[in-house]
């Protein structure tokens, strides 16, 4: 794949993804969980070979993926490919950006393997047909190293038999639970970034001569069967490689929480305004979700109404739900431990009732309904079909990027993030990826 196979719409919306991918990482890098990951690669000692996003330090290839990764995903604000249930920028994007400064690859060549690993990473997603979410999994962190092996090896220029030898050897390296769900740790923030780590040993490995199992998908002990049983739909997904651009489907989060939750927060937020509606009155809120989502937003239900956890607050739509009503918006600012527990959000909580419905699916997408019900008895009902960010339901330019422009307001001058979206906006001219990376580092540090 090369950048003139690509539709330059799909080009354009590659770009745009970028500029989100970036935002949404350096708005992380004072979060706890990048400065554990950052000390942990940092104490390695190892070869400084690529730089970590926001600093002067390099550390070997591999570590550098694990903790640019962890910034981009850390604060479950970047982008989803919904259909297939992937995170497809936080593994992708910072493998090709370490391949690509440790190799000294162009801007053009980078921006090729990137598109090219997310056509990878959202493929193997619609092939599992979000069945490895229903057996416990996260999917972004299965998937990830197959991804990246191809990201990292079209940019290191290995042959095809490396490349199916690292496949196959990712096979016994991708791994993803869940149950971050049940108590709300944070490990789901490293998922993307350790696929990538495992990719590059894998591809070290395979290049080294060791070899890994050809149908490490559809094998009789492959992924397909070992995970959920079955040994159907992976070469389907396959089929339309180089001719249908699923890139262009990627769509970009406006709330840092749980995908599956944010078509609720629309509906809250537009009834509470159309019906000028306050707390006092509300008897209770009633959210219907597919069974699929019910399991991972819902349950455990006494986590949930009362989330003690930043991870734990994002993924339960009792609060979530409580929190679009009462501040009309979900920010990073509205997922703190305090507000959590104050009386008012935790009453609110308390008239939020949810319920697993397999009529309120829509196949592909994340809708919501959401019922409200007055004291004096009145009714709202809303329902929206796809989450914002879809074709039917498209966020314009401008909001992607004034979220990028708040996300590093914080840390960024104005001057700076003009560079920054310039640099990433021309990307695909430049000689290699120096100026940006160098741009990611605050002017005061």
């Amino acid at each position: 794949m090369t950048i003139r196979d690509v539709p330059i719409e799909v080009i354009q919306h590659a770009k745009l993804l970028l500029l989100d991918t970036f935002g949404v990482a350096m708005a992380c890098q004072k979060m706890d969980h990048a400065n554990a990951i950052k000390k942990a690669v940092v104490d390695m000692g190892s070869s400084e070979q690529c730089t970590l996003w926001g600093t002067d330090k390099k550390v070997q290839l591999a570590d550098a993926i694990l903790y640019n990764a962890c910034l981009i995903h850390g604060d479950d604000y970047d982008d989803t490919h919904v259909a297939s249930i992937v995170h497809p920028s936080a593994s992708v994007v910072s493998t090709a950006m370490a391949v690509g400064e440790y190799v000294g690859a162009t801007g053009q060549e980078i921006l090729e393997a990137i598109i090219m690993g997310w056509e990878v990473i959202i493929r193997l997603g619609l092939a599992a047909k979000g069945r490895f979410h229903d057996a416990g999994y996260h999917a972004t962190g299965i998937v990830s190293p197959f991804a990246c092996v191809c990201v990292a090896s079209k940019l290191m220029g290995y042959s095809k038999s490396v490349v199916v030898n690292a496949l196959g050897i990712c096979g016994s390296q991708s791994a993803a639970i869940q149950e971050f769900l049940n108590d709300g740790t944070g490990t789901k923030k490293m998922h993307p970034g350790w696929g990538g780590h495992s990719a590059i040993y894998a591809i070290a490995m395979a290049k080294a001569g060791f070899t890994g199992p050809k149908e490490v998908f559809e094998g009789r002990y492959g992924m397909w069967q070992t995970h959920f049983g079955v040994r159907d739909g992976f070469k389907e997904a396959l089929d339309d490689f180089g001719k249908v651009y699923h890139t262009k489907d990627i769509t970009f989060k406006m709330y840092p929480v749980c995908h599956m939750t944010h078509s609720f927060i629309d509906c809250i937020i537009k009834l509470k305004k159309e019906n000028y509606l306050i707390e006092s009155e509300v008897k209770e809120i009633e959210c219907r979700i597919e069974p699929r989502c019910f399991h991972i937003v819902c349950e455990p239900q006494e986590a949930k109404k009362r989330p003690v956890s930043e991870y734990m607050m994002k993924f339960s739509l009792p609060y979530v739900a409580a929190i679009a009503f009462i501040k009309e918006r979900v920010s990073p600012w509205e997922i703190d431990e305090k507000l959590a527990a104050s009386n008012e959000v935790t009453g609110m909580i308390d008239r939020v009732v949810c319920h697993s419905d397999e009529t309120k699916s829509n196949p592909g997408y994340f809708p919501g309904y959401v019922k409200i019900t007055t004291y004096a008895g009145k009714v709202y009902e809303k329902t929206q079909l796809t989450e914002l960010g879809t074709k039917e339901n498209p966020i314009e330019f401008e909001q992607v990027v004034k979220k990028f422009e708040d996300n590093l307001s914080v840390f960024y001058g104005d001057d700076q993030i003009k560079e920054l979206t310039n640099a990433i906006r021309n990307i695909d001219n430049s000689k290699n990826n120096s100026e940006i990376i160098s741009l990611l580092k605050p002017e005061w540090k």
